[in-house]
């Protein structure tokens, strides 16, 4: 394990694979971050495992790193992880599911299948976390800021 985290160093190599370079020099190539909570804690305990997926170091909190290394370190993990935010729920198939839904996202307008009201998870006290059928996650950071007729599918699932 790495003893001094802040000293810790991050580069992409040739082949675009995070590369991550330990205070003593040594290189890992292919290094993989990993949340260990990636909803409920986005910012701490982050694994930082080798291509064969043994970990070589865990982040307490992204704060331990040098500010470069956090910023690379961050930058991968967005590119990384694919959660679209819902932003409005333009119309549901059935008010029930399984249905299908239409809704709008930070990344546009798409639809998907909501297969049963366990794939709806509630994610703080406001937020929410919706796997459709081919476990893509989207994320609702604060239901209570949809609109009317958004909310109201919302609620009546969790």
């Amino acid at each position: 394990m790495i003893e001094n985290l802040a000293s810790l160093n991050f580069r992409k190599d040739a082949w675009g694979q995070l590369v991550l370079i330990r205070p003593d020099g040594t290189e890992h190539s292919g290094v993989e971050p990993v949340r260990c909570f990636p909803l409920s804690d986005p910012e701490r305990s982050i694994a930082l495992l080798d291509s064969d997926g043994k970990e070589l170091a865990n982040l307490p909190d992204l704060s331990v790193l040098n500010p470069s290394a956090r910023a690379a370190l961050q930058q991968e993990l967005e590119e990384r992880e694919f959660a679209p935010v819902i932003q409005r729920i333009t119309t549901t198939s059935t008010p029930n599911p399984p249905c299908q839904w239409q809704v709008v996202t930070d990344r546009g307008t798409t639809s998907f299948q909501l297969e049963s009201e366990d794939d709806i998870r509630r994610l703080g006290t406001d937020g929410a976390v919706i796997a459709d059928s081919h476990g893509i996650r989207y994320k609702i950071p604060d239901i209570t800021r949809l609109d009317g007729h958004s909310q109201k599918i919302i609620r009546r699932l969790i």
